[in-house]
């Protein structure tokens, strides 16, 4: 059965509140991307034993660590660039171990206009980043962004058909796929349906070269699809909400409790039980 999550920083980038709201709402595990005014991989070891105990007391688990790995420039020849990489990889590991986190995101660079040429370089360094993971005991999550390398269930496909290591497996984003003008259920879902760690819930508001999300139920993904399909493959990890709507707490707040109502509301329908 998946569970329902909640990017925290998608509702309050005041993490007491925000864990405030999913008490409310009765979801009991969140990702952890940005608290407060820094990103997760940032904060020191006294600031992440602080939020552990802010967990703690309000009895949320931890489904991922939304770490930026791989969301920079190839580094090329630049050792520092790319020590410096690994060791964002490596703070999130020890940040996940910390709030036993089963789950660390990456990607694959940021998308150039003939993405096929950061093939390889993006290869090699998730593969070096798999057996990292693997070594660490954590899974990592390799996610389709709609501004790296791969943005579509295809081209995530490319690299995990060429890593036979299953700790590397994809955070499934259908917005992403659709806002670069790719239909990702059914078409994008079936080239990585059998490597699905995580999924990323967003609506977009078309399937088309457009970045807008809206709330969940109101856009163009068909969702009671990608949840029946999720429920036949057995699927039992997360569902991140990620609403993306809204610039300031109050309207992200207000966009994910209505995506909140909208996710249960399609799961119903599709008769997807959730956690």
């Amino acid at each position: 059965m998946p569970t329902l999550a909640v990017i925290t920083d998608e509702i309050s980038s005041d993490l007491d509140h925000a864990l405030d709201v999913c008490n409310e709402l009765g979801i009991g595990a969140v990702e952890l991307r940005t608290v407060g005014s820094e990103n997760i991989v940032d904060i020191d070891d006294a600031g992440i034993e602080a939020i552990r105990d802010t967990l703690l007391r309000h009895d949320c688990a931890v489904v991922g660590i939304a770490s930026p790995f791989l969301k920079s420039d190839f580094w090329g020849e630049n050792e520092f660039e790319h020590q410096r990489q690994m060791a964002v990889l490596r703070r999130s590991i020890a940040i996940a171990h910390t709030l036993d986190a089963p789950l660390v995101r990456a990607f694959s660079f940021w998308r150039q206009s003939q993405p096929e040429q950061l093939h390889q370089p993006a290869l090699s360094a998730l593969t070096e980043a798999a057996a990292i993971c693997h070594d660490s005991g954590v899974l990592l999550g390799f996610e389709n962004e709609h501004a790296c390398t791969a943005a579509t269930g295809a081209e995530a496909a490319w690299f995990l058909d060429r890593i036979d290591d299953t700790t590397i497996g994809i955070i499934w984003d259908p917005g992403n796929e659709a806002v670069v003008g790719s239909s990702p259920f059914p078409e994008g879902y079936q080239h990585i349906r059998t490597r699905v760690h995580h999924v990323h819930l967003k609506d977009a508001k078309a399937i088309a070269h457009d970045p807008t999300f809206v709330v969940m139920g109101d856009g163009a993904i068909d969702y009671v699809g990608q949840f029946r399909a999720l429920a036949e493959d057995g699927y039992d990890g997360a569902l991140s909400l990620e609403t993306h709507v809204g610039s300031t707490d109050a309207e992200k707040e207000a966009a994910s409790r209505a995506s909140i109502e909208g996710i249960r509301r399609l799961a119903n329908e599709a008769g997807l039980a959730l956690a």
